[in-house]
């Protein structure tokens, strides 16, 4: 597989392939900005962005995509499909119908995830409830203090 040179502007995401890095000099946005350069095969490569700007560039969208999730692999993300609403905030297998049963049975740190909603967990413990999938993946991103995404 052939490798070419891939150029690409920091901040504004400006990109040539096979040229050479001065036709990008006039995109550059400031003294803080600067010219990335990758070896990437001529097709099917992907570019992985960290708060919109580039991060690294990998050869194929999987490897990207395998990328991201080992990033957030602490992250898991579930949906209460169960009546126990009550969910013991570091073992949420230990669940409850009332606040009440909850104490009775010595649990006094659950979280209240309404039956359909979301809820995401770090290293098996609760962090945050919402309404949808998405929701918790914006909720992921603002605890890990970035976003990863890639674009092919």
């Amino acid at each position: 597989m052939e490798k070419h040179r891939l150029y690409i502007t920091k901040k504004n995401q400006i990109w040539t392939i096979g040229g050479t890095k001065d036709v990008l000099m006039s995109y550059l946005d400031g003294d803080d900005d600067e010219i990335l350069q990758f070896a990437v095969p001529d097709k099917d490569f992907a570019i992985i962005l960290k708060n919109d700007m580039t991060y690294t560039v990998l050869d194929t969208q999987q490897e990207a995509k395998d990328y991201i999730a080992n990033i957030y692999r602490n992250y898991n993300i579930y949906q209460n499909n169960d009546d126990r609403c009550y969910i013991m905030r570091d073992d949420h297998d230990r669940r409850y119908l009332t606040s009440a049963e909850a104490q009775k049975d010595g649990v006094f740190d659950y979280v209240f995830v309404p039956r359909g909603k979301y809820y995401i967990t770090k290293f098996g413990k609760i962090i945050g409830v919402g309404s949808s999938e998405q929701e918790m993946q914006q909720k992921m991103y603002n605890h890990y203090r970035a976003k990863y995404t890639y674009s092919a």
